[in-house]
């Protein structure tokens, strides 16, 4: 199956809105933050991942050891790079002792200046997510039941999957991790469970909905084409949830206080945007096949976890002068998006490493 280098360009440009986003200046994020309504580029993350993972794991649906095999490999090296990435953060705060009470404030870390052994131990359980150390987390639970998803879709049960997709998103807000508080303070009892504000629960129906967009345009052969009207109607309404986002009446700020309500608003814009964004690959993809976003989207996992990396000491280093003049915060988003080719070069030294042994040893074994 050929490469669709859309995908890895659309996941290219996620990166880069994320990265920039995450340095918090006062000028560029006002163009990047939720610019198409209430929707971020983390939940196109998410959608994206649940959409190409279906498209590369699917085709072995008739091999369900293999299957199953891939895709949870796949989440051992997410969960080894989210746990690295906060390892690495971590360790390197002593070189830079001075950045503590920046960390503690901004980025929520003070468990790790209180005991870094219990917060280190505390974080592999998955209990303890700093500022950004988050969003692989979203991509990952999900992840691991994509085999189950995969079989059920297979065999007709596309519906059944995406009902208990929409029942866990619904039962999500009366699902708190305070029930294990009593336990994390007998086993770690100098510091506090720390856990995102992004709940994987609710967060998973963005990746399945990913998933079930993919199966019907892989197998269902869907190609979306909807009428005149129907393609207007969606527009107008983009452009009121953009208004309603950014111009917001007393009326809807009462109602989009409504966590619920909130979150019904974001999953139909995720699903406004997602057709527009379809349309703009569709008929103008020389946006989405630029070198470098593809490259970055070609290397996603580690271009992430470096930016979490990265963040913690850029930040810091950047925000009195990006939130004072653009220009300082365009160059800082400038270098930071430079910066991400680093990972991504990395890694596909790496690839190319790994695969040339691979041949080398197929051409010994066969001689």
């Amino acid at each position: 199956m050929d490469r669709n280098l859309t995908y890895d360009g659309l996941r290219g440009w996620l990166l880069i809105v994320i990265a920039c986003n995450h340095l918090y200046g006062s000028f560029i994020t006002q163009v990047t933050r939720e610019p198409f309504g209430f929707v971020s580029a983390a939940e196109g993350f998410v959608f994206l991942s649940g959409f190409v993972a279906y498209i590369v794991y699917s085709r072995l649906a008739e091999h369900p050891i293999k299957l199953k095999f891939k895709i949870w490999r796949r989440c051992l090296t997410i969960y080894g790079f989210h746990i690295s990435a906060i390892l690495i953060t971590f360790s390197l705060v002593w070189f830079f002792p001075f950045y503590k009470t920046i960390w503690t404030d901004f980025f929520n870390a003070a468990n790790w200046f209180i005991s870094t052994e219990q917060s280190a131990i505390s974080s592999i359980f998955l209990l303890q997510h700093p500022g950004y150390h988050d969003i692989l987390i979203l991509y990952m639970v999900p992840m691991l039941f994509l085999p189950f998803a995969i079989f059920a879709i297979k065999k007709g049960k596309a519906a059944l999957v995406i009902t208990i997709s929409l029942l866990l998103w619904l039962a999500a807000p009366f699902i708190s991790i305070n029930a294990l508080t009593p336990l994390h303070q007998y086993l770690f009892p100098d510091i506090t469970i720390n856990v995102s504000y992004f709940d994987p629960l609710a967060w998973q129906l963005y990746f399945y909905l990913g998933v079930l967009l993919s199966h019907l345009k892989l197998d269902k052969q869907h190609n979306f084409n909807f009428s005149v009207s129907t393609k207007t109607v969606l527009l107008i309404a983009l452009v009121v949830l953009f208004y309603l986002k950014h111009w917001p009446q007393e009326w809807m700020k009462a109602l989009l206080a409504e966590p619920q309500i909130l979150s019904t608003v974001r999953l139909v814009n995720l699903l406004i945007v997602i057709y527009g964004m379809m349309l703009w690959m569709r008929y103008a993809p020389r946006f989405f096949t630029l070198k470098y976003p593809v490259f970055l989207g070609q290397h996603a996992l580690p271009v992430f976890s470096f930016h979490t990396i990265v963040i913690y000491y850029l930040l810091p280093a950047t925000y009195e002068f990006t939130t004072e003049k653009w220009y300082w915060d365009l160059l800082s988003c400038l270098f930071f998006v430079a910066l991400l080719a680093i990972p991504a070069k990395l890694d596909q030294l790496y690839r190319n490493k790994k695969r040339y042994r691979i041949v080398n040893q197929a051409k010994l074994s066969n001689s």
